[in-house]
């Protein structure tokens, strides 16, 4: 069973195209939306990490209780969404997105 990211991790995704969907409230500029980032982390929990990264993209993340564990990285110029989904992949997570709120849960979890 392959790892789900239902948010794109390119520069096409709708968040980064320079077509924004229709919201009440103006979209975040392209370059905060899709700003590369580092990020040197070594045991993090994932949690907090998913936290860091809700504030880079200026985001809702909501992580289920399922999700557990830690993480050791280091990404250079990447765009958040691209390490959002990047460290879903390794740790067998599923990340889908509802407008700005993004729910991280395991694959053995039920869509």
């Amino acid at each position: 069973m392959g790892t789900v990211c239902w948010i794109s991790c390119v520069a096409s995704s709708p968040r980064c195209s320079s077509r924004s969907p229709r919201r009440r409230r103006p979209p975040p500029s392209r370059a905060s939306a899709c700003r590369a980032i580092d990020l040197d982390l070594k045991g993090a929990s994932l949690h907090d990490v998913f936290r860091l990264l809700s504030d880079v993209g200026r985001i809702n993340v909501v992580v289920g209780d399922d999700v557990k564990g830690a993480v050791t990285l280091r990404l250079k110029r990447v765009p958040w969404d691209q390490a959002l989904c990047t460290i879903a992949r390794t740790r067998q997570l599923r990340v889908t997105a509802d407008g700005n709120v993004y729910l991280v849960t395991s694959l053995a979890t039920r869509p």
